[in-house]
């Protein structure tokens, strides 16, 4: 429903700070459009963790510093090796991209950025960019931080990465052209 030409989407515990992780994932967004000249592009821009994980490593507990790594293997192993941090919640689309992929999404989960990637790439929108946010955990998040209910959500999360994983490969799931991909056919 969004009416603007770009769309952000963020996490509502506002762990990334908006002002400058707006004004970083804007920079990212306007150097890209202007190197495509594409009046219709199709850009995607993740904010990201990733330049902090060495830092994150040492300030979460032992579980969750494995359960981040299985994570990531896994999101590689299964999904795309294109983006680094897939579930920071701060992502910049343009209406386009954000209209192809979004009309196209099954998951309504934890997971759902990782079928937001997966799509992105099989509607073969422009590649996605990160670029590093400030982001700091902030309680009050949904996820129950016990040691099961960290377990219990991380295999849920393995079991949306098959599905959509699966789902597209069988053919159960599909995706159309978008109008970008068919003026590049053209």
């Amino acid at each position: 429903q969004a009416s603007g030409y770009l769309c952000l989407m963020v996490d509502a515990d506002g762990a990334t700070d908006f002002g400058k992780g707006l004004e970083l994932v804007l920079e990212r967004m306007l150097n890209k459009e202007q190197q495509s000249n594409n009046s219709s592009s199709c850009s995607i821009i993740f904010g990201s963790r990733a330049h902090m994980q060495e830092e994150s490593k040492a300030e979460r507990t032992f579980v969750r510093t494995i359960l981040m790594v299985a994570f990531h293997f896994f999101v590689e192993m299964l999904c795309s090796s294109s983006v680094r941090d897939t579930q920071c919640g701060f992502k910049l689309f343009t209406r386009e991209a954000a209209r192809a992929i979004f009309s196209h999404l099954h998951l309504h989960r934890w997971a759902f950025d990782i079928e937001v990637v997966i799509l992105a790439e099989r509607l073969g929108l422009s590649s996605i960019q990160e670029v590093g946010v400030p982001w700091q955990e902030v309680d009050g998040s949904k996820l129950d931080t016990s040691k099961v209910a960290l377990a219990l959500a991380s295999i849920g999360m393995l079991r949306d990465m098959l599905c959509v994983r699966l789902c597209y490969e069988l053919g159960i799931w599909k995706t159309t052209t978008t109008t970008t991909n068919k003026k590049k056919e053209d």
